[in-house]
C-alpha cells in the first residue's frame, strides 16, 4: 500500500461509544486526504478493540496498537507515533475534545510546508474552552496558568503546551523523541523541538468537555507530575545540549 500523507494517532481507553460518533467525522473531516487511522488501545474492556478491528474491515488503512493496560499518555502516543507510516504525524484524543474540522486546520497547516510542528491551542483568538462546571473551570484556570509560566519561563512563544491536537513531520517526530510516558510527554515535545530549532506553529480549537465516558486525567496529580519533571528535565539540560 502506499505511504498516507497522514497518520492520524488516537489514543483510547474504554471509548466505544466515542468512536462510534469520531471515525464517520474523521472519514468526512479528511476527505480529498490520503490518511491512515492508527488506534493505541490502553487494555479496553467495553468493547472498544472490537469495534476497531471491525473498522479494520471495512476502511482502507486502520492499525490497532494493543497495550494490555493503561501505560500513560506519553507512552501511548509515542508508539503510535512510531507505529505512525504518513509523511506527517496528527494525534488527538477519542473522547471528542475538539470538532474533527479543527484537526483538519492542523493538517492544512502542515501541508504549507513552513512549520515542522503544529499545535492547536485553546488560547489563541478565535478558540473556545468549554467550561460547564466548577470543576471545568477549574481546570481551566490551573491549565491557563501553567501555560503561561511555561510560556514566560521557557521564553518559547506558544499558547498551549499541554493540549493533545498536534501534527509534525516525520522527520520532526524522529529527531524530537520525548522522554516521558504520563501528559509531561505534551510540554516536552515542545520543548525539545524548541532546543532542536524546529519551526512551531499554532491554529485555534474549540475544546469541549467530554459527553461520553470518563475522564482519566486527575488534575492534581498530574500538575504535582508535571512540575517536578518539569525541573528535572531543566536541571538536566543546565549544561548540556539537548539529545
Amino acid at each position: 500500500m502506499e505511504r498516507p500523507t497522514f497518520s492520524l494517532i488516537l489514543p483510547c481507553y474504554n471509548e466505544y461509544e466515542n468512536l462510534k460518533i469520531l471515525v464517520p467525522d474523521i472519514v468526512k473531516g479528511f476527505a480529498g486526504l490520503s490518511f491512515e487511522l492508527v488506534f493505541v488501545d490502553d487494555g479496553s474492556t467495553d468493547g472498544t478493540r472490537e469495534e476497531i478491528r471491525r473498522l479494520q474491515k471495512t476502511l482502507p488503512a486502520v492499525t490497532l496498537v494493543e497495550r494490555p493496560k493503561l501505560m500513560g499518555l506519553g507512552s501511548a502516543l509515542r508508539d503510535g507515533y512510531n507505529a505512525g507510516k504518513g509523511k506527517y504525524l496528527i494525534s488527538f484524543d477519542c473522547d471528542l475534545p475538539i470538532p474533527v474540522e479543527d484537526a483538519r486546520k492542523v493538517a492544512d497547516k502542515l501541508l504549507t510546508g513552513n512549520v515542522d510542528l503544529v499545535l492547536g491551542s485553546r488560547y489563541l483568538k478565535g478558540s473556545f474552552y468549554e467550561a460547564p462546571t466548577k470543576d471545568i473551570r477549574k481546570k481551566k484556570v490551573v491549565s491557563r496558568c501553567a501555560n503561561l509560566f511555561f510560556r514566560v519561563v521557557n521564553l518559547i512563544a506558544v499558547t498551549d503546551f499541554t493540549f493533545n491536537c498536534r501534527g509534525m513531520t516525520r522527520e520532526a517526530w524522529q529527531k524530537i523523541q520525548p522522554q516521558s510516558n504520563n501528559n509531561f510527554f505534551l510540554f516536552e515535545m515542545v520543548w525539545r523541538a524548541s532546543r532542536h530549532g524546529l519551526r512551531i506553529g499554532e491554529v485555534p480549537v474549540r475544546f469541549y468537555d467530554r459527553k461520553l465516558g470518563k475522564s482519566k486525567l486527575q488534575l492534581g496529580s498530574e500538575m504535582s507530575k508535571y512540575l517536578k519533571q518539569f525541573f528535572k528535565l531543566r536541571w538536566k539540560y543546565l549544561f548540556r545540549k539537548v539529545d
